[in-house]
């Protein structure tokens, strides 16, 4: 068994809860700077393409266009935001601010602190979904009662995408090198992963490139939630979401231990 499984195996997943606990702690502190990007941001962006462009565009798939968007939004914000603090905020707590080299002086492992980081990445995102679907209830964008779970699904997907994300932070040589993760990898799954209009009406082979990355299958996820439209496909669809976290979480935690233990 290599350090690296017997790490997750064992007691990962509590040092990984105590650095989840520094990252809160350190939140809590500061959360009136941060508050704009988790809730106000979300929620122009709901209205403004929701109702602002929705007035101009007919319903997509038997419902209102805020309805179709509202899922998309709550996806990709859950995306965004573990991606942003997985990429730059671990990067700056890496590099500039020192914090790794300082978990490393008590007994946390390079493990430990993968999970940590990976933990609060995805609590973050879901904040951000949760705020997405406050402001869903309130305008009555909410179709179905089993909506209440799409938080543990965003939950889920910013678990996949903090883990993807630390691979990129942990093998990165300069903070500018994470840009080409958003430009080539984000914002193409953002505009053709099924967050805005159906994938149906892309191209076949775009389709099939859109569906084998992670935020077309979340999207699908979260949007039969919130509908109550129900398939078999979510189980496929989950299952394809945890294959994508625990790769790339035991990929980020090998190059983590490569970087900081020498």
């Amino acid at each position: 068994m290599t350090p690296v499984l017997g790490a997750i195996q064992g007691t990962v997943l509590w040092g990984g809860f105590r650095v989840w606990q520094r990252n809160r702690d350190a939140f809590l502190r500061s959360w009136r700077g941060e508050v704009g990007g988790l809730a106000v941001e979300p929620f122009v962006m709901l209205v403004a393409l929701g109702f602002g462009l929705g007035s101009y565009v007919q319903d997509v798939d038997g419902v209102s266009y805020a309805r179709y968007l509202t899922p998309g939004i709550v996806a990709s914000y859950a995306m965004w935001h573990s991606t942003f603090d997985s990429t730059f905020g671990a990067y700056l707590r890496m590099e500039t601010h020192h914090v790794y080299e300082a978990m490393l002086f008590t007994p946390l492992a390079p493990e430990d602190i993968v999970m940590g980081e990976v933990l609060w990445s995805a609590t973050r995102g879901a904040l951000s979904s949760a705020f997405v679907l406050l402001v869903a209830a309130i305008f009555g964008l909410i179709e179905s009662p089993l909506a209440v779970l799409a938080l543990p699904a965003a939950f889920l997907i910013g678990l996949m995408f903090a883990a993807i994300a630390m691979i990129l932070t942990s093998t990165a040589t300069t903070i500018g090198a994470l840009t080409n993760f958003y430009t080539l990898f984000i914002l193409p799954m953002f505009w053709v992963g099924g967050v805005f209009f159906p994938l149906d009406r892309l191209p076949e082979v775009v389709q099939r490139a859109s569906w084998a990355l992670p935020l077309a299958p979340a999207v699908a996820l979260v949007r039969g939630l919130m509908t109550g439209d129900l398939t078999w496909w979510m189980l496929a669809w989950t299952g394809e979401l945890m294959a994508f976290g625990l790769v790339s979480l035991y990929a980020a935690c090998y190059f983590m231990r490569r970087r900081l233990i020498q």
